[in-house]
């Protein structure tokens, strides 16, 4: 599927980049009073992102322009059936209207669909209007609210479950 970008598998030596991505995301949501991403993600949990072959990005000469970790389990309970996770969907500030994230979308989808799997699913702060919204836009269904906890444990939060079939149109 060409898509215009490469979408590579994620080293150790991109957790920083990671990290300063992640880091400028949430400052733009923090801007925005919009509690998501506002506990920073733990290095450890980027290097096992990495470790386990669940971090992808996507490469600029200026540093990462996009990234997304993929899990094929998640917080949805034991019936989550067949489906791949999407995490951590994040796209540099300057890359803002570039379609990445929808281009990262159907990456997913193609990689679930090679792995034999039914479903995309994701989560969002439920008080994320926009975010849900660009979502529904790329045809993901609305699931269910959930509490989930923050990445550092420290606390939690309401998260909107979001599911779309992986087949891709």
């Amino acid at each position: 599927m060409d898509l215009g970008v490469t979408v590579e598998r994620g080293e150790i030596a991109d957790v920083p980049a990671a990290q300063a991505l992640l880091a400028e995301a949430r400052r733009w949501l923090a801007d925005r009073s919009i509690d998501q991403w506002q506990d920073p993600v733990p290095d450890h949990v980027i290097e096992a992102d990495v470790h386990r072959g669940g971090l992808f990005v996507v490469r600029a000469d200026d540093g990462l322009a996009g990234m997304l970790a993929v899990a094929d389990e998640d917080t949805w309970g034991p019936a989550s059936g067949s489906a791949l996770y999407v995490h951590r969907l994040a796209v540099a500030h300057r890359y803002r209207g570039a379609q990445l994230g929808p281009k990262l979308l159907r990456w997913a989808r193609a990689y679930a669909i090679d792995r034999g799997l039914k479903w995309l699913r994701l989560d969002c702060a439920a008080d994320n209007p926009g975010l849900r919204r660009f979502y529904e836009r790329d045809g993901f269904a609305y699931v269910r609210d959930a509490t989930v906890p923050s990445p550092d444990g420290r606390r939690t939060f309401r998260v909107s479950l979001y599911q779309r079939p992986a087949e891709v149109d």
